[in-house]
């Protein structure tokens, strides 16, 4: 591959193999969106990435819980449309800005405070302006499914202008 051609891969690969890590030691989220680190993501470990697939697990940490222990459902969201982001970003062939359109969420069982999560974000299609992607999150050990999230993305045209700057 020569250096003019874009290759989303990379910067993702850099990324999980860079200084994320579940423990939060030297986690550096200078890069990352200003909600990473008012939500405290640092239980989730982003382990793979492939064209269409990009794979985390999450140790679920009793801050993103309701009182009774289990995870509030706008945090599976959240999970959700990070790894979703990372999998359609692997299909571009070049520097794209995309933004989620739609999301459904189906629940089969609850996550508590320490259960340890694989989730798995699949891009189910992709066309030259929208894309589905699904993540399923399973309970590690025993593959019991607890959520399915689908995702509609959409290129879109957008300028960050001084929002973006922080």
């Amino acid at each position: 591959m020569s250096t003019t051609e874009f290759d989303p891969i990379k910067g993702i690969q850099e990324l999980i193999d860079s200084a994320v890590n579940a423990t939060g030691e030297d986690l550096d989220l200078s890069m990352a969106p200003p909600f990473v680190s008012g939500m405290d993501l640092t239980g989730l470990l982003f382990t793979r990435v492939a064209v269409g697939e990009f794979d985390m697990v999450w140790t679920v940490e009793h801050h993103l819980t309701h009182y009774d222990g289990m995870v509030q459902g706008g945090v599976v969201n959240v999970i959700a449309d990070t790894g979703q982001s990372f999998a359609y970003a692997t299909t571009s062939t070049v520097a794209e800005v995309f933004s989620t359109a739609e999301f459904t969420t189906r629940f089969f069982r609850p996550m508590k405070t320490g259960n340890i999560i694989d989730v798995r974000s699949r891009v189910v299609n992709r066309s030259r302006r929208l894309g589905v992607v699904e993540t399923r999150f399973t309970q590690s050990g025993t593959d019991k499914l607890c959520a399915i999230v689908t995702g509609s993305w959409m290129v879109v045209d957008r300028d960050f202008g001084e929002a973006g700057k922080g």
